[in-house]
This record gives C-alpha cells, structure tokens and sequence, in this order.
C-alpha cells in the first residue's frame, strides 16, 4: 500500500489506497480521535472485494500535518474529508467512521448527500441530537480543563495522560496498551503535543457541530449503526438513544448491529464481524 500526501489549503493529509475497482463506489474509512489509519489494518482484508477502499489519517494525527490554526474540530474534520474527497476525484463514496469519525461522516453525509451512497458509524461518540447531548469520554474530558498546564509540561506527560485515560477503551488491556503507544507516538513531540492539545480543545467546541445531521430527514443515505455491548465511551442506554434518533434523521432506512463482548476499538477487537457489517450495508 504506498499512501500520498494530499494538500488542502496549505496542510496535508495522509491517506492511501486499497483493494480495487470495480464493484461500487469506493470505501472511505476514517478513524476518530488520538488514533490513526493504522486502526483499520486488520478489517481492510476483511472487507468485499471488488471495492477501492480509502483510508486517511485526520489533520494532526498520525502522518498529516499537525494542525497550525486549522479547526480540529468535527466539523473542520468533516470540511477536510468532503475537501480530500474532491482532490482525490471521488464523487460518491460509502463512509466508514468510528468514534469521532463516526460523527465526522455523519456531517459529511448530512451536508454532501449526493457524495455518500452508504454510512456506518462504528462505536459512535461526538454525534447527538443536542449541544449537551454528546457521547464523551468522562476520562477524556478531565483533561481538557488543564490544558495551560499541559502545554508548560513535556510532551510525554500529556501522551501518557491520553494513556491513561483511553486504555478503558479496550477489553484486553495488554493489546490496549501496544496500540495506544502506536497511536500516541507522534503526541509525544512538541508538534504533536500541540495537536493533542488542539483537539481535546476542540472536542468541547464539537458539542453542536452533529446537530443538524440528526434532525428529521437530515440523511438520505441508509445507515448501519454499530455499537459494542462492552463499550465505555457509548453505554446501552446512549446506543438505544442514538439508535432512535437516527431512525428520524434517516427514513431511507437504519440498521441497529449490537458487538457482543466488544468494548469502544471494534475495529481491532473484531475486524471479521466489521468487515460483514460492511458487506451487510453495501449489499442490503
């Protein structure tokens, strides 16, 4: 897989390629918050043949540019993948999001329907129907208050403290913490600690930004939501709640998949149940 660095006014993103043409529309996967494109390299050669499946790193993490002053938030997270999406001759895609990603897509969706053919929200966080109504981590969010702090700090305090917060995230604790120390390598500079730092910010200023893509009839696409019985970050009782208001939002139709014995990382806790879920939405 050979990825390229793509500009969009003046900071690149990562992104590469997979599978191949020919079926239907391409595949977009975009991962959420303190993660990568790495996070999808156990379900890539689990998904449908016959797909050209791109994947992307967002702004500030993992090979893209951290971020200057570019919006971390979903909403300028949305802007860049709708942007990315034209510079890549893309004109209709079926997306992929999980955690934040997941509510990235849903933005991209509500505000480009005629560039999404299908959506899949994987473990959703950062969507709700109201500015207060927003699934965060409370592990997450105690961070965000000390954020003057942080910045006078090295580098590895706040990675270690992102640590910390996000191993909960995992059912096993030992792949947990090998994948965190992946994902958080690059938060472990002055750069990266600086695009930590913008997008634990901007997690407070994304509370409205799934707002208006969870109104009544706001997506056109059909839409399989996708939550983990184990999960943290989205307990039964916010999956019942999201589910709901999806099936307002959608009318062309809603898909409700429960992950047994699954918690927040479903795409490296099960990437064979993802991959069919994939299939399941393309297909149905």
């Amino acid at each position: 897989m050979r990825g390229e660095f793509v500009d969009l006014g003046g900071v690149r993103l990562y992104c590469y390629a997979f599978g191949e043409r020919g079926v239907g529309e391409p595949i977009v996967l975009i991962h959420g918050a303190f993660t990568s494109s790495h996070l999808w390299q156990d379900v890539l050669p689990r998904l449908p043949k016959g797909y050209r499946v791109l994947v992307l790193d967002l702004l500030g993490h993992g090979r893209s540019d951290p971020p200057g002053t570019h919006q971390m938030t979903v909403a300028g997270h949305a802007m860049r993948v709708a942007a990315l999406l034209d510079v890549l001759g893309v004109r209709r895609a079926s997306l992929v999001g999980h955690g934040m990603g997941a509510a990235i897509a849903a933005v991209v969706a509500h505000e480009h329907p005629e560039r999404v053919a299908h959506l899949l929200l994987v473990n959703p966080t950062m969507i709700g129907c109201q500015p207060g109504d927003v699934a965060l981590s409370r592990r997450v969010a105690r961070l965000v208050p000390f954020l003057s702090l942080w910045r006078r700090l090295s580098p590895g305090w706040l990675a270690s403290a992102l640590h910390a917060a996000l191993l909960p995230c995992y059912a096993h604790r030992d792949v947990g913490a090998r994948s965190l120390d992946l994902y958080l390598k690059s938060f472990r500079t002055r750069d990266g600690r600086d695009a930590a730092l913008a997008q634990l910010s901007a997690l407070s200023a994304s509370r409205g930004d799934t707002t208006a893509a969870l109104s009544p009839g706001a997506i056109t696409c059909p839409v399989l939501l996708a939550t983990a019985s184990d999960d943290p970050f989205v307990p039964a009782a916010r999956a019942v709640k999201l589910g709901e208001a999806l099936r307002l939002a959608a009318p062309n139709g809603v898909t409700l998949r429960e992950l047994p014995g699954v918690a927040h990382v479903a795409p490296e806790e099960a990437p064979d149940r993802l991959g069919a879920l994939v299939a399941e939405l393309l297909t149905g």
